[in-house]
């Protein structure tokens, strides 16, 4: 009796294991017909790939890859032949369906079985079939032109899915055969696409990932300042100023003549309130390069720390470098009308007499800082600003001539 169970029992093991397989079978046949069932075959692999005997098998995994191959194989000969084949959408998710299915084929397909003299077998022939359509996937392009198509449509999480699944194809383990190789050149449109890949993933607010394919391109040189340059709004997005500034560090060194890192290094520690250090910085900026940005920032941070002396040194010698620059001239103004401000902050605590002395030394500066802002008026006739603080001093300097004609 126990024996009669038994073999009931394997014999219905063996019926459910074969019913498997059946789907299998019957998904391949349903994708490859003269009239394709995509449906019934993607229902029929979805029952064989949830189901014990026939899940860890490669050839479930490539059949059910297979399904998604078929259908985009279909849509690109109608394209070929004038009668369709359009549908970005259908195509790009056949071919990124079948794409990760076809990765876990191959997974199985190289874990190694060993037979019972313990050497090792693999399933070298579906690694192969497999190998020779990605190939195809990657000449034609359909992810490519899926990704696009999500890009119009602001789908950018998609569109880096897509993206990444395309450019990934050449690196794959199974695509390492020279002749496949030779296929897929890693060229100037090739580094555009991997360039897409992060700024689709930036798009995305996936910045991690952005920040893992733009890393990816710097190590491979590939423009590796833009790259760069993501990298680090993309820490700015995480709130990670560590890392920001670490790569801005990294990058002052790799990049000595590109500004962009130098400047918002030191911006940075403006920010935070770190003038000294800032300071350091934008000499050692300076002695790469004397922009006049860098000579007007070094300027006012010597203002706000209230070194007035160094800031009109700093003034004068980015006047002889520019001295068509309107700014600098309204800026070297300001630090004498500054003196003046904080003389008279004082004088209210001096004697009758100190105090005369003060105001007649408030007003030397704001004299000083006249010709500045006539200057940069001159220049600028129409800035608003230079006019505002021109006749303000006017009026208080008692120039009434003067006021009234620039009020007019």
């Amino acid at each position: 009796m126990k024996k009669t169970i038994i073999i009931s029992l394997l014999a219905i093991i063996s019926i459910g294991c074969v019913a498997q397989k059946n789907n299998v079978r019957k998904a391949e046949n349903l994708a490859l017909s003269e009239t394709p069932d995509y449906a019934g075959a993607r229902a029929a692999i979805k029952e064989a790939l949830a189901n014990d005997e026939t899940k860890d098998q490669a050839k479930t995994w490539y059949v059910a890859g297979l399904i998604g191959y078929q259908q985009n194989e279909t849509e690109y000969y109608k394209l070929q032949l004038g009668k369709g084949g359009q549908d970005y959408v259908l195509r790009g998710t056949a071919v990124l369906e079948s794409y990760n299915y076809w990765l876990r084929a191959d997974e199985i397909a190289m874990t190694p079985v060993y037979d019972k003299k313990g050497k090792a077998k693999y399933d070298t022939g579906t690694r192969k079939k497999i190998a020779e359509k990605m190939v195809v996937y990657y000449e034609r392009q359909e992810l490519i032109n899926y990704a696009y198509d999500l890009c119009d449509k602001k789908e950018y999480a998609k569109a880096y899915e897509a993206f990444k699944a395309y450019t990934s194809i050449p690196d794959l383990p199974m695509m390492q055969d020279k002749n496949l190789q030779a296929r897929m050149p890693k060229d100037t449109i090739y580094e555009a696409y991997l360039f897409n890949t992060g700024w689709a993933a930036y798009n995305a607010q996936m910045y991690n990932e952005a920040i893992e394919t733009f890393r990816s391109m710097m190590d491979k040189n590939i423009r590796p300042v833009v790259s760069a340059q993501f990298i680090y709004q993309s820490y700015i997005n995480l709130n990670d100023s560590t890392a920001a500034n670490n790569l801005l560090d990294d990058c002052i060194k790799r990049f000595p003549n590109e500004a962009w890192f130098m400047q918002n290094r030191i911006n940075n520690l403006v920010n935070e309130g770190k003038m000294d250090q800032a300071l350091v910085y934008l000499d050692q900026a300076l002695a790469n390069d004397e922009q006049i940005q860098y000579l007007q920032l070094k300027a006012s941070i010597f203002d706000m720390q209230k070194r007035y002396e160094d800031a009109i040194a700093v003034y004068d010698h980015a006047l002889q470098l520019d001295p068509d620059n309107a700014d600098l001239w309204y800026n070297y103004g300001v630090i004498y009308v500054e003196i003046g401000n904080d003389l008279n902050d004082k004088a209210s605590y001096l004697g009758a007499k100190e105090y005369k002395l003060a105001r007649m030394e408030i007003e030397e500066n704001f004299k000083k800082a006249l010709p500045y802002f006539e200057k940069a008026y001159q220049l600028q006739p129409d800035n608003f600003t230079y006019k505002r603080q021109l006749r303000s001093l006017y009026y208080r300097l008692g120039m009434t001539d003067k006021y009234n004609e620039l009020s007019d």
